[in-house]
């Protein structure tokens, strides 16, 4: 009995004290536990920042400098060809039609003409006429020519008086310079009719066939392109009769255009002939079209205070439209010894140009103050020294972070 009071408020305090620590254990964590916690947060804190973050040392190099203006892109003057009959006639084939490519000299269409039948007879009599002029004036020197020698003998013998002879003589010498005369005018109405059938149409190796035509008939004429392109406008069709002030084929070729951009006239002292031009189009993200400035207006736009400038680029794979918009930069100097750093490390920190610096495990903002820019890089006037480690990646969260601080 004794011992059982003994052992049951000896129980019943060393369950008492086992209750007490085990809530004390709860409730308040091990010292290292809680130490270890804490380095784990402040590890955490410091990487997240610094995730993905990307730095440039700064140094001098060129960079080139430009102006940028937008443009239109245009079809060069000297390579655009409008086609049509120069004489009335029927169309009675066609050999292009909108979109085909076509070379210099490639028929595009025949064309059955009466004006054509009569020049044809015009040049053929022309012929005749020539060919019977030399035919009689070979005749009459041949005559005179004879007479001449026999008077001469008749004279030398004393059968006939020397007035004779001089008589002979004058004959001669008429028929040579009238023979000249009619020969020289009938190779002007030849040359007058080839010209005529040339200017309606037909090529010199079919004015040379005429002669030998036996047959001549119908005379059936080609319109041909005077240029190598594409067609992009055809207004025929098989039968139609058409006259001279129709157009029936526009021919452009695009392969090279031209681009006219607006300058200002503040920025005109830095644009000169031969420059050359980096151009852009929203139909091509990514691609540039290099070419070189040609030609600068002399006439400044009164409202815009701009000056045209053209620029001719290159376009053998014709992907420029004519109407086409297009992003002009045009390069104009070139710094050898400049600091210039990406365009995606600067950031604009309420109206001021900023960028972070490296500094030691720390980042720092700085003011700096731009200059030129050329393609993806911009030259730093000040707020900047070589050797500085500049931010080019993940600066903008550096810079909410800086004002989430604030």
């Amino acid at each position: 009995m004794f011992k059982r009071r003994i052992y049951f408020p000896l129980f019943f305090t060393l369950a008492l004290v086992a209750a007490f620590l085990g809530a004390c254990s709860r409730s308040s964590p091990p010292a290292a536990n809680t130490a270890a916690t804490a380095v784990a947060d402040t590890q955490s804190t410091q990487s997240d920042p610094k995730a993905g973050i990307e730095v440039e040392i700064v140094t001098p190099q060129p960079i080139e400098g430009s102006l940028t203006a937008t443009g239109k892109i245009l079809v060069t003057e000297d390579r655009v060809a409008n086609i049509g009959p120069v004489n009335e006639g029927r169309i009675v084939r066609l050999y292009a039609g909108q979109g085909t490519l076509v070379k210099k000299g490639q028929k595009l269409a025949e064309l059955e003409s009466a004006d054509i039948d009569s020049a044809e007879a015009d040049y053929l009599k022309a012929l005749a006429d020539l060919e019977n002029a030399k035919r009689t004036s070979a005749a009459e020197i041949k005559f005179n020519q004879e007479t001449y020698d026999r008077t001469k003998l008749l004279v030398e013998k004393e059968i006939t008086p020397a007035k004779n002879l001089q008589q002979a003589e004058h004959d001669l010498e008429v028929s040579k310079a009238n023979g000249a005369n009619a020969i020289e005018s009938a190779k002007v109405a030849v040359t007058s009719a080839r010209r005529h059938l040339l200017i309606l149409g037909l090529k010199d190796a079919a004015i040379d066939a005429l002669a030998t035509k036996k047959n001549p008939g119908s005379s059936v004429f080609s319109l041909t392109s005077p240029i190598s392109g594409i067609v992009v406008e055809r207004n025929a069709t098989i039968g139609a009769t058409v006259g001279p002030d129709a157009n029936l084929f526009k021919i452009i070729d695009l392969s090279s255009v031209w681009i006219d951009a607006n300058v200002f006239e503040k920025d005109l002292g830095r644009v000169r002939q031969g420059q050359v031009v980096n151009v852009t189009v929203p139909a091509f993200p990514g691609v540039t079209f290099s070419g070189r400035i040609i030609l600068i207006s002399s006439v400044v736009d009164p409202e815009t205070r701009t000056v045209n400038v053209r620029t001719e680029v290159s376009n053998r794979d014709g992907r420029l439209k004519p109407d086409m918009f297009a992003n002009v930069e045009i390069v104009t100097a070139a710094h050898a010894t400049t600091i210039a750093i990406p365009l995606s490390a600067v950031l604009d920190d309420g109206g001021q140009s900023v960028v972070f610096v490296a500094d030691g495990n720390d980042y720092k903002k700085r003011e700096v103050t731009l200059g030129i820019k050329s393609n993806d890089r911009v030259e730093i006037v000040s707020g900047l020294k070589e050797g500085d480690k500049v931010v080019t990646k993940g600066n903008y969260l550096l810079l909410e972070q800086g004002k989430a601080g604030q």
